[in-house]
């Protein structure tokens, strides 16, 4: 966006109540953004582990089934 744009969004915000509303929710979504990021880099951040379920019993294991080599 460059700033000609922007300056003519802000000269007639009174028509563009939409569009101004959409940069609003996507400023939260940047700020949201950032802060997430400044917490990473914090030098006691830990990563959480994930948790997995055990597969079901008798499940089949996902992936390509192994080759059997035909006696032939």
């Amino acid at each position: 966006m460059d700033l000609n744009k922007l300056q003519s969004i802000i000269e007639n915000a009174s028509a563009n109540e939409q569009l101004i509303g959409e940069m609003r929710k996507a400023f939260t979504k940047v700020q949201v953004a950032f802060d997430e990021l400044s917490a990473v880099f914090q030098p006691d951040y830990q990563p959480a582990k994930k948790e997995r379920k055990p597969r079901a019993e008798g499940a089949k294991r996902p992936g390509r089934p192994k080759k059997v080599e035909n006696q032939g």
